[in-house]
């Protein structure tokens, strides 16, 4: 499973969740212009298969104007530290796991 974190999430949430999600990066960690914009995100998250992990809307957006992949996952949840964050990801793990897999799901908002 293939996470990229936008820039509005923490770099440090993927300390707490790398046991429990394999394979995330974090956009400032990717080969492109920074600061990333959500075109650049979204083309390498799509060349790369991975599915962006984010609070921004505009990913819904893109979803809704190019299609996927890549798949999104919204997180509704402002206000929330970097540990609430990685709490909130490890209790979703399974409908996370579920979503990615299944091929008829494009976008997943978690609350």
């Amino acid at each position: 499973m293939k996470l990229l974190l936008d820039a509005n999430i923490s770099w440090r949430v993927i300390k707490s969740i790398e046991n429990e999600f394999s394979n995330c990066l974090h956009c400032k960690d990717i080969r492109i212009n920074q600061p990333a914009k959500d075109i650049e995100i979204w083309n390498f998250a799509k060349q790369n298969n991975f599915t962006i992990l984010t609070h921004d809307d505009d990913f819904e957006k893109l979803l809704l104007l190019k299609g996927a992949p890549p798949k999104v996952i919204i997180l509704k949840t402002f206000n929330k530290n970097t540990n609430q964050i990685a709490e909130l990801l490890i209790s979703k793990r399974e409908a996370i796991i579920s979503f990615i897999s299944n091929d008829d799901l494009l976008i997943l908002e978690i609350y």
